[in-house]
């Protein structure tokens, strides 16, 4: 079988099922020799090389043949400091002559200035700064800069001021060793199934798909989780900061009952005597100086946040914290009016007379 037979590729009207196994022993196995290595990676670089040189800068495949490029170039720059230390030794590599450190940088050179075409005409055309393309052309000037270094080894080299033999045992290792795969023969260890399928290539996409939603909403709960903890804690700061405030006497929480049946005064009376019970015993309320049947700034503040907590309202947890005390008691009263609507007929509130206290209060208060 000739070369070009051997090497030819697959046709697009060609479906990969269709194509013939091949033979176990298609290729050789003889440890590769630096010379001949080489010289086809150097090749292939430099076809890769001609289709970065011709991809649209703004394509994804220009991107893609760049960091191939990148990683080929690396590569070749160590072969070409081998190839100095081989012929120091008086080894002839002619098939490697074109090789050199300087066709290496003016490849970088090329993409580095492709990479800041391209920046500059995303930034001009869209205001845009287009980070990929920058990050490129640092990669190139740090990869060129090496490059430069290595030349200057390279020089070293070939004045003799570098010793080249423990450069050189790795390249010399398994040198000249035959081929052990000239026969056909399958190990005995190893089952072949000529009916086996390849995994599918969908399969695979489709499972690290399924790998990268799994990690993103891993990342989303834990993010959540952050964000409630941090929300926890400020909410801790804020009503330990507010129970050292002064008091504020305010209408207590009733539990209200739902007896529809009562009328409106009755209800309210209800409302009235039901706060009286919920309220701190007396000699308690005396020695924190707040009347009987009253709440703390504090108090209210907490029962307020619990309640904007419970409803997910994000604007009144960050609004309550720091809210006047004359906010903080019509903000108040509409929690009670929404809590008697909730639990039973409406009602105009307390009897007069503690509507009147309430009033009167906060007209000292304001004095």
């Amino acid at each position: 079988m000739d070369t070009v037979t051997l090497n030819r590729g697959i046709g697009s009207n060609i479906k990969v099922s269709d194509l013939p196994d091949e033979a176990f022993n298609e290729f050789s196995n003889a440890p590769f020799d630096f010379e001949n290595t080489v010289c086809d990676l150097w090749d292939d670089t430099q076809r890769v090389y001609y289709h970065a040189c011709t991809a649209n800068r703004f394509s994804d495949n220009y991107l893609s043949f760049s960091n191939q490029l990148e990683k080929n170039i690396k590569q070749l720059g160590s072969f070409c400091l081998t190839k100095a230390a081989l012929e120091r030794k008086g080894i002839s590599l002619s098939k490697l002559d074109s090789m050199t450190v300087h066709e290496l940088i003016c490849m970088v050179s090329f993409h580095y200035r492709k990479a800041h075409a391209a920046l500059d005409g995303v930034y001009r055309d869209n205001n845009c700064l287009a980070m990929t393309y920058l990050n490129w052309e640092f990669r190139w000037i740090g990869l060129g800069s090496r490059l430069k270094a290595t030349e200057v080894k390279i020089r070293k080299i070939r004045e003799g001021s570098v010793n080249v033999d423990s450069m050189l045992e790795q390249t010399e290792t398994f040198k000249g060793e035959p081929r052990t795969n000239a026969d056909v023969s399958v190990p005995q260890s190893l089952h072949v199934n000529p009916n086996a399928l390849p995994i599918k290539g969908s399969m695979a996409r489709e499972m690290l798909c399924v790998e990268k939603e799994e990690e993103r909403k891993a990342d989303l709960i834990r993010k959540e989780n952050e964000r409630r903890h941090k929300l926890a804690v400020r909410y801790e700061r804020e009503l330990n900061r507010d129970l050292e405030r002064s008091f504020m006497p305010a209408r207590p929480f009733p539990m209200l009952k739902t007896d529809t049946s009562l009328s409106k005064r009755e209800f309210a009376q209800i409302l009235h005597e039901e706060a009286k019970t919920l309220s701190e015993p007396k000699a308690q309320a005396e020695k924190r100086s707040v009347p009987p049947g009253m709440l703390t700034e504090a108090e209210v503040r907490k029962k307020l946040l619990d309640d904007a907590v419970s409803r997910n309202d994000r604007d009144a947890i960050q609004l309550i914290p720091h809210e006047s005390p004359d906010a903080l008691g019509v903000r108040w009263e509409k929690y009670l009016e929404r809590a008697v609507r909730k639990s039973g007929p409406s009602v105009s509130g307390p009897p007069p007379d503690v509507r009147k206290a309430l009033r009167d209060k906060r007209k000292k208060k304001k004095k």
